[in-house]
């Protein structure tokens, strides 16, 4: 089994500093919503981002959206060998149903995910396909899921080859970074048995998703 954490995901609501910030009052009146309803997004609300600490990475839920298509989509998940999780900025956990149809319309993706932190649940605590946990720090968060090695991906990790890594009776976890720009802002590093590198250069989220998910799709044919 495959376990994929994006960690440090720059999901968040609006936050209360600046929902007053003419960019997203613009945004909260096209929509006709409460700002501080809204999910932060750099593309709509980048002039408000300015204030905000390690505004040069927040926003990104877009990031999000594409490690979950290409997951739920995998090879893997429809035979049965993969679950993927999320964990925000927020210390937040999405657990994600493999069975998930995740709407690839983006603008729908954003209304999903605004529903499920103020709900806790879609489309039901009774039935969920997504579920967000406030466990208010990483450490419970890696605790909250059944996982046996521990895998960091990282351009300063140990160089591998995907081609030959996986194995099909190991239950592992690997922790993909789910921002843009900069490092981990979690301690991933007092977590793992290993941190790997597949190239010498950072790459975008869904990069290291798919190279992850087509070595492994392959390894259990």
């Amino acid at each position: 089994m495959l376990n994929l954490l994006l960690v440090d995901a720059e999901l968040e609501l609006v936050p209360p500093d600046i929902t007053s910030h003419p960019a997203v009052k613009a945004s909260a009146r096209r929509r006709n919503k409460e700002a501080s309803t809204l999910l932060l997004d750099s593309n709509l609300h980048h002039s408000a981002l300015r204030g905000l600490p390690l505004a040069d990475r927040r926003g990104r839920p877009d990031l999000v959206h594409l490690f979950l298509l290409i997951a739920l989509d995998s090879i893997a998940n429809h035979r049965g060998m993969l679950r993927c999780f999320v964990h925000t900025r927020n210390d937040e956990l999405i657990t994600v149903d493999p069975s998930t149809r995740l709407p690839k319309n983006y603008p729908r993706f954003v209304g999903l995910m605004e529903s499920l932190i103020e709900k806790g649940a879609v489309p039901s605590h009774e039935d969920p396909l997504l579920e967000i946990h406030r466990l208010h720090n990483f450490e419970r968060c890696m605790e909250a899921i059944p996982h046996g090695r521990t895998v960091v991906l990282s351009n300063k990790g140990k160089p591998i080859d995907l081609s030959s890594y996986f194995s099909r009776e190991e239950d592992l976890l690997c922790l993909i970074g789910g921002f843009s720009k900069g490092e981990f802002t979690s301690d991933v590093l007092s977590r793992a048995d290993e941190v790997v590198s597949i190239h010498e250069e950072s790459l975008p989220v869904w990069t290291v998703a798919s190279e992850l998910l087509v070595n492994y799709g392959n390894a259990i044919r």
